[in-house]
């Protein structure tokens, strides 16, 4: 087995949603895997150990959301010295969803693996654990030089505007959105979800919600983004990361213009590095990113099981 897959920092650096930052492999890994320390010392992430071990979080919002149990898997790590780890892992992942079957009438259990971890992708496949999506990062980290000339006019969303951002999160359904192309989520459910998220997203769970400000009193499109602040970034610099995008048909063109001025304002809040995670099926959004000097980060898979017992 090469190198990246044998090294824990590495495989750190891979998982971690900042693995796009090669400059900083070392303060990413650090951060990612103390994270993860951290977390099992004060219940927020358990270990399975087996023939490997798995590091779980049970996500507390999503079950009270979707009445169903739900559980991500953050990493993995196995004893360097097996000549199958791709096997050990695989049986590990049975036994724990088998211990889930035994904990609880239904669960939802997945998770998103960087293409550079082979050794999970493919203990996945064995574990029968389907794949549901493909996403690409793309990011920029010269904000200070973003000088696009052509600006459209917009404003910060506010709590009048949640009616018209659920809906639009509703109608602009991407059919390869984890929630979509799993058919362990009715597309009633999916579609309820998006809009739940970009309501909490204007009442607090983002920092920015920035939408359309010319034309109708329906905005029809928003970006929502989260920011880090230099002390709270284990770069030390101040980081963006777009977190929930929707356009609908009638703002055509407007995911460039707001993208576009969403880095105008990431530049002018002192955000150094912006980053967006799209579909790897989502050509014009990627090619978005590429006009406005936006790059390939990172390439991931979300992968995802639940019992046979489905309650949604």
């Amino acid at each position: 087995m090469s190198e990246p897959f044998r090294d824990r920092h590495k495989r750190a650096f891979f998982h971690s949603h900042l693995g796009f930052l090669r400059d900083y492999e070392r303060q990413v890994s650090n951060c990612f895997l103390s994270g993860l320390a951290e977390g099992e010392k004060c219940g927020t992430v358990q270990r399975f150990r087996s023939r490997a071990s798995l590091f779980v979080r049970y996500l507390e919002w999503d079950s009270d959301y979707f009445h169903v149990p739900v559980y991500r898997l953050e990493f993995a790590e196995w004893d360097e010295r097996l000549d199958d780890p791709v096997e050990a892992l695989a049986r590990t992942l049975i036994e724990f969803k088998e211990e889930l079957s035994g904990r609880h009438d239904s669960y939802y259990f997945f998770s998103e693996a960087p293409t550079e971890d082979i050794t999970l992708l493919q203990a996945m496949g064995l574990a029968r654990i389907r794949l549901v999506e493909t996403r690409l990062t793309y990011f920029r980290d010269n904000l200070e030089a973003f000088d696009r000339q052509e600006r459209s006019p917009v404003r910060m969303a506010s709590a009048a505007d949640i009616p018209s951002l659920r809906k639009v999160a509703m109608e602009a359904r991407n059919l390869y959105d984890r929630y979509h192309a799993d058919p362990f989520f009715p597309r009633s459910i999916a579609d309820d979800y998006l809009a739940t998220f970009a309501e909490n997203s204007v009442l607090g769970f983002a920092d920015v919600v920035m939408v359309p400000a010319d034309g109708a009193p329906d905005p029809g499109g928003f970006f929502t983004a989260k920011l880090t602040r230099p002390e709270d970034s284990p770069v030390g610099l101040k980081l963006a990361h777009i977190v929930l995008v929707a356009v609908g048909a009638e703002r055509r063109g407007w995911h460039l213009r707001l993208l576009s001025e969403m880095s105008h304002y990431f530049k002018q809040s002192g955000v150094r590095i912006a980053s967006m995670t799209t579909q790897s099926t989502n050509r014009p959004v990627i090619r978005n990113c590429e006009k406005l000097g936006y790059r390939y980060g990172r390439c991931t898979h979300v992968f995802a099981t639940h019992s046979e017992v489905q309650t949604l």
